[in-house]
């Protein structure tokens, strides 16, 4: 019948009802990641975008810094002339194309995902081909692509999100390689043998990362890929 924060109402019939009061805990949720797609609706006669859950459909509610900001990001495939090179980023099934939120969550449901509004929640499109998009509306610097996706992979394993520092890991040698895995496989055909594992592995690991659900990435995980990655870019960068 109703819910808000603090309590749900249930009637099951004339002669039966429920209320559920909700208690807070002060026990932190961990941070979460989904993937996403884009979906188009129409209310009140308006059109607009938003993020539902990839397979699960489930809807999810984030604004970073504003709504107005939400809809700017959702809109920018389609502003930077990206919307088919990458099709998959309004499909409900496959990891092609997609929206990796990450964070901490207000609401956990069945049919909703609210992440929280701090300076934990992230986002991202990928994979694109338009680098500024990758690492969507990240703050301006001098900093290369791939200077930008190492730093944020840093960041990303020592804030424990482990599949996100897999994802940007791999993202940086992409980007210091020219821009996607056949440059990476081009770049590393003729490096020493370390380099090319380090490649790899990095490669792999990645690939696990993009199956969410039947996978799980962990802290050794992400450790590994970040120290390949690093690898790869000291080759990279000094010759």
């Amino acid at each position: 019948m109703s819910q808000s924060a603090d309590q749900v109402v249930m009637s099951f019939d004339a002669s039966f009802s429920t209320r559920v009061r909700i208690r807070s805990s002060g026990i932190a949720r961990p941070p979460l990641s989904v993937w996403c797609y884009i979906e188009a609706y129409t209310k009140d006669g308006e059109q607009g975008l938003r993020l539902r859950q990839k397979t699960t459909g489930r809807k999810v509610e984030m604004f970073g810094e504003s709504k107005n900001h939400l809809v700017a990001f959702l809109a920018s495939p389609d502003l930077v002339s990206a919307r088919d090179s990458m099709p998959n980023l309004y499909e409900r099934d496959g990891y092609r194309d997609y929206v990796l939120v990450s964070g901490g969550t207000a609401v956990d449901s069945y049919d909703v995902i609210r992440f929280t509004d701090d300076a934990n929640l992230t986002y991202l499109l990928g994979p694109t081909p338009d680098t500024a998009y990758r690492d969507a509306f990240r703050v301006a610097t001098e900093e290369s692509p791939s200077t930008a996706h190492a730093r944020t992979a840093a960041m990303h394993l020592d804030q424990a999100r482990y599949r996100e520092a897999v994802l940007s890991a791999r993202l940086a040698v992409e980007m210091a390689c020219g821009g996607d895995g056949k440059q990476v496989r081009h770049r590393l055909a003729d490096a020493p043998t370390p380099i090319a594992e380090a490649g790899s592995i990095l490669f792999m690991i990645r690939n696990v990362a993009v199956h969410e659900g039947g996978t799980r990435v962990e802290l050794q995980d992400a450790e590994i890929a970040v120290e390949a990655m690093r690898t790869v870019l000291r080759f990279v960068n000094r010759s």
